[in-house]
């Protein structure tokens, strides 16, 4: 014990305490992305339960094909999470069971307090997942991260970000 006391008394000492605060500061950054991630993304995990109403300012539906397009003004709402773009085809099942929803221009995904925004978002139900690609950034708060790719699993609500991650994260006024 008496050991471990003088090496950290002499470490202290030292002119590495700024390494160890750069260390310690980036250990506690680490654990809070993972809590933040953790805790998924806004209530997109509990909404996935809820009817999904769409809006758009023209609407062409294909029933041969089992598609439907939306232009201009689209929003796409299911619960609390909204689903904003220029334009977005739904593709549904034989049995209208809508399966996947490309969407591009201008995407902005609100759920609760989180947003994200893309060039092209992928909705795909049946893999219980979101895909954002092109100019791909995830608001949380004060704090941005941009990436390449973000993906979110609706089901549980966990956010990864793929491919030059840029984080920037506001110091708290707590």
């Amino acid at each position: 014990m008496l050991k471990w006391y003088t090496m950290s008394v002499n470490l202290f000492k030292s002119r590495n305490l700024s390494k160890i605060v750069k260390i310690f500061l980036f250990v506690v950054f680490l654990s809070n992305i993972a809590f933040a991630q953790n805790t998924g993304f806004g209530s997109l995990a509990s909404d996935r339960t809820e009817p999904i109403e769409f809006n758009s300012d023209r609407l062409t539906f294909n029933q041969e094909k089992n598609l439907a397009e939306l232009f201009d003004g689209v929003k796409i709402i299911q619960g609390k999470t909204v689903l904003s773009a220029e334009y977005v085809k739904a593709i549904y099942s034989k049995t209208n069971k809508l399966e996947k929803v490309f969407a591009e221009r201008n995407i902005e995904l609100k759920s609760d307090q989180d947003i994200a925004r893309a060039d092209k978002a992928i909705y795909s139900l049946t893999d219980n997942s979101i895909s954002l690609t092109g100019n791909a950034k995830l608001v949380q708060g004060a704090n941005n991260i941009m990436a390449d790719q973000i993906l979110i699993n609706t089901k549980t609500g966990v956010t990864q970000l793929l491919g030059s991650v840029k984080t920037i994260i506001s110091p708290s006024t707590n």
